[in-house]
């Protein structure tokens, strides 16, 4: 258990776009072939080894890291997706106002032009989260509900 603690803080800390989690997924997938490969049993001599509990070691190991690959990708979607509302809740709260006189209708200019600045790198991070979520439909069948950020958005 400590060390799946330590993988997952691992993979939280390192792993920032969707590519990170792809290269380990198809990775997981190659080596998982490469497993089924190795025959169940080996002789050497006059002995036969039974290799199938190794197999099945591994593969628990491989189940394991697949896992936890999928819990933090769920909680990065979850973590980005937040950021992006915030980010769109805020610019609607600021954008949303009715000027009354001149410095109102300044002070919403500068909040526009603040918006502006922020959103490319909001706007990256809002295609990396579909990316992300793609993956994550591909990996259990399943993505996360994005519909009310993308209606937003």
């Amino acid at each position: 258990m400590l060390s799946q603690i330590k993988m997952r803080q691992h993979i939280e800390e390192n792993f920032k776009g969707v590519e990170d989690w792809k290269v380990n997924f198809d990775m997981l997938k190659a080596k998982r072939i490469e497993l089924k490969k190795l025959p169940d049993s080996r002789k050497i001599d006059c002995v036969t080894i039974n290799i199938v509990p190794f197999k099945g070691g591994i593969e628990d190991i491989f189940r394991k890291l697949t896992d936890a690959l999928v819990e933090t990708l769920e909680t990065s979607i979850e973590k980005d997706a937040n950021e992006v509302m915030t980010f769109v809740r805020g610019a609607q709260d600021k954008l949303g106002s009715n000027p009354q006189n001149v410095d109102e209708i300044e002070q919403m200019h500068k909040e526009a032009m603040e918006i502006e600045a922020n959103k490319q790198g909001v706007s990256e991070m809002f295609n990396s989260l579909k990316g992300k979520n793609l993956m994550i439909k591909q990996q259990i069948g399943r993505g996360m509900a994005l519909q009310e950020l993308e209606s937003k958005w």
